[in-house]
């Protein structure tokens, strides 16, 4: 299976159910009731609740805004303020979501707790992607290009997907100051 390509600006924005937020989504495999990892990008606009996933782990990443507060009593409390640094927690637990001076963008992975280990890096380097791993790509600075994938180049705000064995996938920045989030998907299996 080749990289598939994709723009932030295609995506379709869906309404939370409560409107204080919306989710667009990148890739929900295999079936969005029951999937075994998820990729999307999340704008909240409201302090809010976040939706509970039992048996997902899930990591949320700031990309724009002046951060989030995450609460859980009992269980969690953190401050999300950091550009491109992930955060982990389980998607077991009521979360409440409390937005620091405005609304927030994040990129969200959730994986299947029983089949996927998730870990999320900032790239600034060429890169060759494990055939063995599923994952994903985020441009957040410069153009790349893809070799294995349905594009030739992304930029800020387009990136690309994959499913394990697709054989061939490599990243390379074209301009000066790129940099990417890397979402390695690792089968646990």
């Amino acid at each position: 299976m080749k990289l598939r390509c994709f723009d932030q600006q295609e995506l379709p924005f869906i309404s939370w159910n409560n409107q204080k937020g919306t989710t667009q989504e990148i890739v929900c495999w295999p079936v969005n009731n029951d999937f075994s990892w998820r990729a999307c990008l999340t704008s909240i606009e409201e302090n809010s609740s976040l939706g509970q996933f039992p048996d997902i782990e899930r990591q949320i990443v700031l990309l724009e805004g002046n951060g989030i507060n995450l609460n859980s009593p009992g269980f969690l409390n953190h401050s999300v303020t950091d550009f491109y640094q992930p955060f982990d927690f389980s998607g077991d637990i009521p979360v409440k979501s409390e937005l620091i001076k405005g609304s927030v963008k994040c990129l969200n992975i959730m994986v299947r707790r029983t089949c996927w280990k998730a870990e999320t890096t900032l790239i600034t380097q060429p890169l060759i992607l494990p055939s063995s791993h599923a994952g994903l790509i985020y441009v957040t600075q410069g153009e790349w290009t893809l070799i294995g994938a349905t594009c030739q180049s992304i930029s800020k705000g387009q990136g690309a997907w994959w499913l394990p064995d697709i054989r061939e996938g490599e990243i390379r920045p074209l301009t000066a100051n790129c940099q990417l989030l890397w979402a390695d998907i690792r089968p646990l299996k």
